[in-house]
């Protein structure tokens, strides 16, 4: 197991040294781990589960998983298309489309996202606004019997 917990150190060393995440934290929260649960994987205080080795790969895709799980192959998948890519220069216009492409991508996410929750936020303040209107409604009951109780009283 501490062979496995090596690859795991050495694949997020990698993210970091190749400047993908800036900390063990910030590929933690990327993978849907508390950084404290990842910290434990690594030491050893918590078992490492193909879960959680596929949310390590989830993260950056040319991660192999086959490396880390089984420790066969190659730690990254070489793509040629992709390193022939980054061999050439990019003009400057086209790292802006690509910028660009990239934002709206993650917009496309975050709506998908946001989507659902916009709903259950109006279902939420409908349902407020319920309760609003039968709390002010007990409370009309509630000083309406109160006056009649003085009333009877005197």
């Amino acid at each position: 197991m501490d062979d496995i917990r090596n690859r795991i150190r050495k694949a997020m060393e990698w993210l970091k040294d190749n400047r993908l995440f800036a900390s063990n934290r910030a590929i933690a929260e990327r993978m849907g781990y508390n950084p404290s649960a990842l910290s434990q994987v690594i030491t050893g205080k918590a078992n490492v589960s193909e879960r959680f080795v596929k949310s390590l790969c989830g993260i950056y895709p040319a991660l192999r998983y086959e490396w880390i799980w089984k420790g066969e192959g190659v730690m990254i998948a070489e793509n040629p298309c992709r390193r022939q890519e980054a061999e050439t220069p990019i003009p400057q216009m086209d790292r802006f489309s690509y910028i660009l492409g990239n934002m709206a991508e993650i917009i496309k996410s975050m709506t998908e996202l946001t989507g659902p929750l916009a709903g259950r936020v109006e279902r939420l303040e409908r349902k407020v606004e319920e309760q609003a209107r039968e709390i002010e409604a007990l409370r009309s009951m509630l000083s309406e019997n109160a006056k009649a109780a003085t009333s009877r009283k005197k």
